[in-house]
């Protein structure tokens, strides 16, 4: 059953993107919905993007040369741009995805990756950043407690990191004294499928 907010064709939509290459990098638009497909789980929406709230740099670094789902069926739209010829992100959206050619920049997300205003867009990014900055700051311990390893990253105890974090994050540590149990002691997708589920 969908417990979120669905959308017609036509409308226009928030919604965060991401490329086939790199999922975890989101990228905020809002965008018209050019199309819509209806399913069980979620539905599915085939958008034109119409303005990016990132700027020019992070652009070029993660949109050009990305690949996007186009379609219901799984194709593919590539945004194979000059970077030298875009100095702008108000040149971008006029010449790409407001010109002549923007049928071929259609995109396709999930409908729990849009939402109608840009405030529930910027607490459904920030949600989402903080769970991946939670889940690298999981892998970063593990990676840097590992018995074999004593290179220069190296924290001998969970205290020794759980200090240094401290003192990285300064006021935005969380007062919660079980937080930092929760995100090292997090399960992952692997220890979650081999539970026992009664």
């Amino acid at each position: 059953m969908i417990k979120h907010k669905v959308f017609t064709k036509g409308e226009y939509v928030h919604a965060l993107l991401s490329t086939t290459q790199n999922p975890n990098v989101l990228i905020p638009v809002r965008a018209l919905i050019y199309d819509v497909k209806f399913d069980d789980v979620n539905p599915r929406y085939q958008l034109r993007i119409k303005k990016f709230y990132d700027n020019i740099v992070f652009l070029k670094s993660y949109l050009f040369g990305g690949r996007f789902i186009r379609d219901f069926e799984g194709k593919e739209t590539r945004i194979n741009l000059k970077r030298q010829e875009y100095k702008t992100v108000k040149v971008l959206e006029d010449r790409v995805f407001n010109g002549d050619k923007w049928k071929q920049y259609l995109v396709t997300v999930d409908s729990v990756f849009c939402v109608k205003t840009k405030v529930e867009q910027d607490r459904l990014f920030d949600k989402i950043q903080d769970f991946q900055t939670e889940t690298t700051l999981k892998e970063l311990y593990e990676l840097t407690n590992r018995s074999v390893y004593n290179g220069q990253y190296n924290f001998h105890s969970k205290g020794e990191y759980v200090k240094a974090l401290q003192k990285f994050l300064g006021d935005r540590y969380p007062e919660d004294d079980d937080w930092i149990d929760k995100v090292l002691y997090r399960p992952d997708h692997n220890e979650l499928d081999r539970g026992e589920w009664v």
